[in-house]
């Protein structure tokens, strides 16, 4: 195991754990590329400028730039043209996903030592109910939060506070296991402790400035740390 910290050595066990999900549990299938593209353009395509975003935004920026026009205009339908692509692309995705090594026995064991158990992710509900009932994950989580449950994705912590009143534990008291820097982002804003495991979204370099609790490079280093 990779780590700066560890849990033992702070002194600190957690009393749940949140895991994200592409990149995390799963295989990352996402098509960023194709899917950002098309919803600039649906965005464009609205009547909407582009000038407040970004130059180069993240598929979090997009969204929460709808979400944004959305609050300041009740009757725009700009949110419901960004949600069916991410639909579209979730879907794409869910054909490829594949449970990560040790994914399922992780979560199983932890569920047997007592702890609560979480999912939060920026994937859609839809995607994320076809994808427990294709993986065989169901009953596993005693939370599951999507995009669809809140305004904006992380790196807002609005979906890891909404995970934790849920399993009704302290969000200083859990652990949340992710793949990219949004995810190491939402827990530092949530108040959560945060641990990264390798090869999914994004690659954390020395010089960035929030650091992990605990890098993994697989998910059963949960249970055997």
């Amino acid at each position: 195991m990779d780590k700066k910290e560890n849990s033992r050595n702070l002194g600190w066990r957690p009393k749940a754990y949140l895991f994200d999900f592409e990149g995390t549990l799963v295989t990352f299938e996402w098509n960023l590329k194709e899917g950002m593209a098309a919803m600039l353009k649906g965005i464009v395509s609205s009547g909407y400028s582009l000038e407040k975003l970004k130059k180069t935004p993240s598929y979090v920026n997009i969204h929460d730039y709808a979400s944004e026009i959305k609050e300041q205009n009740k009757e725009s339908t700009i949110m419901d043209i960004i949600n069916n692509i991410f639909d579209q692309f979730d879907a794409d995705a869910l054909t490829r996903w594949s449970l990560n090594p040790c994914a399922k026995s992780t979560i199983k064991k932890l569920k047997e030592k007592g702890f609560p158990v979480g999912l939060v992710t920026n994937v859609g509900s839809n995607a994320i109910e076809g994808a427990i009932n294709t993986l065989g994950l169901e009953n596993l989580f005693d939370s599951v939060i999507t995009r669809n449950d809140v305004r904006r994705l992380k790196p807002s912590p609005e979906s890891l506070h909404l995970a934790s009143k849920a399993l009704k534990v302290n969000p200083d008291s859990v652990l949340f296991i992710g793949d990219s820097f949004d995810d190491i982002g939402a827990a530092r804003a949530a108040g959560m402790k945060c641990c990264f495991i390798k090869g999914g979204q994004d690659i954390v370099h020395l010089e960035y400035p929030y650091k992990p609790i605990i890098i993994i490079n697989s998910l059963e280093e949960l249970i055997n740390n």
